[in-house]
């Protein structure tokens, strides 16, 4: 697996959120995508409890199980059985991100759908709206390869199910 740093953990937190858990994070636009300050709160939290070890991997700081995390585990073990689906499928999700670069596309495609949805609830949306939407709010990613990548997430997400939009023949000759 790769390995997990505080910006992917927070995009994994903000999957969770959005499937249901009581998380307790609120979200909103940030730079690297949907961004909770409460999150850095949890990893204080996290590693006073022991259940968390930070390693400095180059700009990259690794999150790794602590050794009170196996201990304290049985006693939340109703509510990870009760949450095992959105664990599963976050998981699945997480397993094909590759970097904290494509984790910041595919989180920043999912938050954006979950917003264009909200301003227009009684509209079907397309893909193109989508990456408009993306591009307006990230003008830095208006380039040639960015769209290319941010098409290809979007198209990917659609097809895993993970977001409902109508195709659009312009997205499929941009990924």
């Amino acid at each position: 697996a790769n390995s997990v740093g505080r910006t992917i953990f927070q995009k994994i937190c903000y999957v969770v959120t959005e499937m249901g858990v009581a998380t307790g994070f609120h979200f909103s636009k940030g730079s690297y995508g949907p961004f909770a300050g409460e999150v850095k709160l949890a990893l204080h939290e996290f590693a006073n409890r022991n259940w968390l070890q930070e390693q400095n991997m180059g700009r990259m700081m690794a999150l790794h199980v602590g050794p009170q995390y196996e201990h304290d585990r049985s006693k939340f073990r109703a509510e990870i059985e009760r949450h095992e689906r959105k664990i599963a499928k976050t998981v699945d999700l997480f397993s094909r991100v590759k970097n904290t670069e494509q984790a910041e596309e595919v989180l920043t495609v999912l938050f954006a759908s979950r917003q264009l949805k909200q301003a227009h609830p009684n509209e079907e949306m397309t893909e193109q709206q989508l990456l408009d939407y993306i591009l307006e709010w990230k003008k830095s990613w208006r380039t040639d390869e960015k769209q290319q990548a941010i098409a290809g997430a979007i198209r990917n997400l659609v097809l895993l199910g993970w977001v409902r939009l109508l195709l659009s023949d312009s997205l499929a000759e941009a990924a």
